[in-house]
């Protein structure tokens, strides 16, 4: 049997090769602070204004 008919040719190989890919990571988050949320809405809009303030500041840089 060849290998591209094998349907778990990939899991072999993986099992064989185990390799973990480095994940990205991201830079220039703003600062968190500890907060508490009294609603669900109340922390909705907190993300709101966060993601706001990353989106103004030009975004997150992502490095290796």
């Amino acid at each position: 049997m060849k290998t591209t008919d094998d349907y778990e040719a990939k899991i072999k190989y993986w099992a064989l090769h185990p390799e973990v890919p480095k994940l990205p990571r991201a830079q220039g988050w703003p600062r968190l602070q500890a907060k508490k949320f009294n609603s669900y809405e109340e922390m909705n809009d907190w993300k709101k204004r966060y993601l706001l303030e990353i989106a103004e500041q030009g975004g997150l840089k992502w490095t290796n």
